[in-house]
């Protein structure tokens, strides 16, 4: 009986290392496509680590913003695509709606970007 309890303990012990390797793998697999993504998002300054979460947000902004470029381009009189989607004027009587800043808008028209002007 004590032979078959051990068996029974030594299955259970393998099933564990195998489950904790595939979870290490799966983790690894998911840490390598954040670094990947982290390499596709501009950041200020280049080399700025960013976490999980700020990765995914920066991601989701980022992709608005181009989204925008793409449907109103670059070109666009004050240089910041995004803020003509968001800031549209309301009916005379209520004013105009507040602007939101888009991250990549700013960095851009700050580094003269969108306006033409090559800074290096």
């Amino acid at each position: 009986m004590k032979v078959s309890r051990k068996t029974g303990q030594v299955v259970v012990v393998k099933q564990r290392q195998a489950a904790n390797a595939r979870e290490r793998d799966r983790t690894q697999s998911v840490n390598t496509a954040f670094t990947a993504l982290r390499t596709l998002i501009p950041t200020e300054p280049v080399d700025r680590k960013l976490s999980k979460i700020e990765t995914l947000r920066l991601a989701s902004s980022y992709i608005s913003h181009l989204a925008n470029v793409l449907l109103i381009g670059e070109g666009c009189e004050d240089g910041q695509p995004c803020f003509s989607t968001v800031y549209r004027p309301r009916e005379e009587s209520e004013g105009k709606l507040p602007r939101s800043i888009c991250t990549f808008c700013l960095s851009n028209q700050r580094k003269g970007v969108s306006l033409g002007v090559n800074t290096k």
